[in-house]
């Protein structure tokens, strides 16, 4: 087996790396292709003949995309036992009787990259945002930065020995402020904080606007009596100015110091602009009467809505990310460690695999761990969703963040802090929040050019009334009102506040999901394909009817066969064990087991020889079986295993035995019906119990028969007929296909390979959840598109109105009082759409 790694041009997305890992996967000798589009790197594994670097670039170039001249990557190839595996390795099998969590990968990366968080203070629109990510992006070291203003913080994903100092002074440098968050729990911690401050911040200012602009107001009404009241309005709106004026002039500052733009530069030129022909107004006596306190009044109302708008949007954006919190919430401050005889109390991260914890009654697991002394019962229902607790006894493994019952454990630690299926739960969340949808790109790249296009057009709007008109007051109040109405808060928070809610309420619901982008794609989805086996099935042999023979019960076949089968290892012995012992049977001894190739096993006991197996088994020790066989022929064709048990020489029944489907399944079909999908049943298995499968949920296309690199070739036929293709499964040869569909889903208790080549995980069997994701994800999209509507449209149509464009027609102006009302609402009202998909309603 050997390794190549090539460089990548072209690529862009998640997409297009699975689109290059499909045509690496399909050259003849290549075992596995990983891709990651941020570094531009692909990783061949090989198996058999060499493969020349010339047929991976040929099939690239079939992609659409392109291999550099010098296709050898700098790096050395993978083989870190720690990077992450987005392909399947043949061969790998999951420790005995381990159970899988999920295990979400780094961000997909070569062996020399990290992920760093950065705090970042002082974003507060779209433009921001940009400019901060391509601040990051230049240093040197730097694959991919994203800035997020939802959460204000900042993900970099940088070679190893990148200096932290190097990125906080690129943020400084573009005017803004950044500062390293050194663990995931600081990061929860930092958040809830940073939102705490900020809450308390923007309450403040909004009081002190109240206070200030109230005079300012209120005289107003009584101004024409007592003109003497035009300088209470001055001296109240100068202080207000000062006061709640400040932090926009300081942004705007800032902004100049870098030669750039953002909100704040709209709306400090906008308010100055106000209050500065307000004084003007008031000190010259052609104007004294109106013009001056007119517009002291209109920049203090100006000051009051933003700042009223900005408080509400701090409001909403804490409501907004608190999935995370919440989630760090579920872990408790100490873990009781015992060491050197004694229980002590330390965090959980200064605990390590292997020691031992105590679990007291009440207590919350503070790790994933295996208990080995004492009896408890345990709610999982942060994970699982089922609300009765669990019984744990010795052996049995127990999960950080859930919550014990009455009794003490003491249990091993198996996973340390970091590793935990909590950590690795609020890892998935949070890099769902942190990723950008492809609508959300096209957004940014609109913005990069918004603000500086709104200040040509403010400028415009003034030259037009003054020149055009003699309005210079006017002007200057068209000019206020278009640069106040068109602050682009809205843009930024469009989908950033639909992904943080959205991931949230996924995780609520156990879905997991790794990319913003992959929910988009969930969202278009018209093709479902569903592998079989542990997917739509339970994935193990289970009983599925009972047949006794005349005069014989169904507890004497059964505690008969039950007899012989726990002598045995045998996969098919186990479901019937376990349904006698269900029903509380009795056993009679048996002994002597004996194994009969290809037939069965027979043992002896009080009735004499007793034979659990096939039809031949019975042929050739006398035992007359031809009465079933008309029901033995019909179970198989259903794809169903008979076993035949005989006692003595007398035939007592049958017992079917078979992969039967999971309890929800059909319900889980149906619910995709229903959303318009077409739903395929996809299996390695014989074609009679893939067809019994299929009718049982309800399913009318299937394929069988079906081997691993076979199903990722009908998930791209699908695509390339124009499907958008959502694959679930759960086990490692479902990994490819999971790789190569639009959207790979897989089912959170399969194989941890399967769970890294998926975008989305679902926690449990739960075939609904497909449903819920498909729901979950064309709701975020719609939310999604209603916000850019919303943001874009309100721009299109509000600055037109405030420039005056329409009143040479007989139309109306957009008063620069109105305009600032009008951007309060429109931040305000795109995160509490968002904010509806908290509530709404996934079945």
């Amino acid at each position: 087996m050997g390794q190549l790694e090539i460089n990548v041009e072209g690529m862009t997305c998640e997409q297009c790396a699975r689109t290059v890992a499909g045509a690496l996967a399909s050259v003849p000798g290549v075992r596995s292709a990983r891709v990651d589009f941020k570094d531009h790197k692909a990783t061949v594994e090989t198996d058999g003949p060499p493969v020349s670097v010339d047929s991976l670039v040929q099939a690239v170039a079939r992609a659409g995309y392109r291999v550099p001249a010098n296709p050898a990557a700098p790096q050395p190839a993978l083989a870190s036992n720690n990077s992450p595996s987005t392909a399947p390795q043949p061969g790998t099998n999951m420790p005995p009787g381990a159970k899988s969590q999920p295990k979400p990968s780094a961000h997909p990366a070569s062996a020399d990259n990290e992920r760093l968080l950065l705090d970042i203070e002082g974003m507060t629109c779209a433009s921001c945002v940009a400019r901060v990510e391509h601040a990051l992006q230049s240093v040197p070291g730097v694959t991919t930065a994203r800035a997020n203003l939802a959460t204000n913080e900042a993900t970099v994903w940088a070679k190893n020995g990148v200096d932290v100092d190097q990125l906080t002074q690129a943020v400084a440098r573009a005017g803004y402020r950044a500062a390293m968050i050194s663990s995931r729990d600081e990061s929860g911690a930092e958040a809830g904080a940073r939102a705490t401050r900020e809450l308390t911040h923007w309450r403040r200012q909004l009081l002190l606007a109240l206070v200030l602009f109230a005079p300012v107001i209120v005289c107003e009404f009584f101004v024409a009596q007592e003109p003497r009241l035009v300088w209470v309005q001055f001296v109240a709106a100068t202080l207000g100015q000062l006061v709640v004026g400040w932090p926009f002039y300081v942004g705007a500052w800032q902004r100049v110091l870098h030669a750039s733009t953002n909100m704040d530069t709209l709306v400090t030129i906008g308010t100055l602009a106000a209050y500065g022909s307000g004084v003007y107004g008031l000190f010259a006596a052609e104007h004294a009467a109106h013009a001056g306190p007119m517009h002291l009044m209109d920049a203090g109302i100006i000051l009051t809505f933003i700042t009223l708008g900005k408080y509400l949007e701090a409001r909403a954006k804490g409501r907004a990310s608190a999935a995370i919190r919440k989630l760090l919430e579920l872990s408790p401050a100490v873990a009781n460690v015992e060491r050197n005889g004694r229980v002590l109390s330390v965090p959980p991260s200064e605990v390590s695999q292997g020691e031992s914890i105590v679990v007291r009654p009440g207590d919350k697991i503070p790790l994933d761990a295996r208990v080995t002394s004492g009896t408890s019962s345990v709610d999982e229902s942060w994970l699982t969703g089922e609300s009765i607790p669990r019984d744990k006894s010795p052996g049995d493994e127990i999960l950080a963040g859930t919550i014990n019952g009455q009794g003490s454990l003491t249990a091993e630690v198996l996973r340390p802090a970091g590793r935990t299926a909590l950590a690795q739960v609020i890892e998935l969340v949070r890099r769902a929040q942190e990723s950008k949808t492809e609508i959300q790109r096209l957004a940014d790249q609109v913005v990069s050019w918004f603000v500086p296009a709104v200040l040509v057009v403010a400028a415009l709007t003034l030259v037009a009334w003054g020149l055009a008109a003699g309005e210079w007051f006017e002007g200057v109040a068209a000019m206020v009102a278009v640069l106040v109405v068109a602050c682009p808060c809205a843009l930024g928070l469009a989908t950033p506040t639909a992904i943080l809610v959205a991931s949230g309420r996924g995780a609520e619901l156990g879905i997991l999901v790794k990319e913003a982008h992959s929910l988009e794609l969930a969202g278009r989805v018209t093709t479902v394909v569903l592998d079989k086996t542990g997917t739509v099935t339970l994935g193990k042999p289970q009983v599925s009817g009972v047949w006794p023979s005349d005069s014989v019960s169904e507890a004497e076949l059964l505690s008969t066969a039950a007899a012989v089968e726990q002598l045995s290892k045998h996969p098919l012995a186990e479901p019937i064990v376990q349904v006698a012992r269900e029903r509380g049977l009795t056993f009679e001894p048996a002994s002597n087991l004996q194994i009969v190739p290809g037939q069965g096993i027979s043992a002896r006991g009080k009735a004499g020889e007793l034979l659990v197996g096939n039809e031949k088994l019975l042929a050739e020790r006398g035992i007359a079986w031809s009465s079933q066989q008309p029901l033995i022929q019909s179970l198989r064709q259903e794809g169903v295993t008979p076993i035949v048990v005989a006692a003595g020489k007398r035939l007592l029944g049958v017992i079917g035995v078979a992969d039967i489907v999971a309890p929800h399944s059909r319900e889980g079909v149906e619910r995709l019906t229903k959303l318009g999908l077409d739903v395929l049943l996809l299996s390695g298995d014989n074609r009679a119990i893939a067809a019994r499968v299929a009718r049982e949920v309800g399913i009318r296309h299937i394929q069988a028969e079906v081997l691993p690199d076979q199903k990722q070739a009908v998930v791209g036929e699908l695509r390339k007929a124009g499907a958008v293709v959502a694959m679930v499964g759960d086990g490692i040869n479902d990994a490819p296909a999971l790789a190569a569909a639009d959207v790979g889903i897989a089912i959170g208790s399969g194989s941890d390979i399967a769970i890294e080549a998926a975008d989305v995980v679902i926690v449990g069997n739960d075939l609904r959840a497909v449903a819920r994701v498909v729901e979950l994800a064309r709701a975020t999209l719609r939310t999604i598109k209603q916000n850019l509507v919303w943001a874009f449209a309100y721009n299109l149509l509000l600055i037109p109105l405030a420039a005056g464009v329409f009143v040479p027609l007989g139309g109306y102006r957009l008063p620069s009082v109105a305009a600032a009302a009008a951007m309060a609402l429109s931040s305000v009202s795109v995160v509490a759409n968002s904010l509806l998909l908290r509530v709404r309603r996934i079945e």
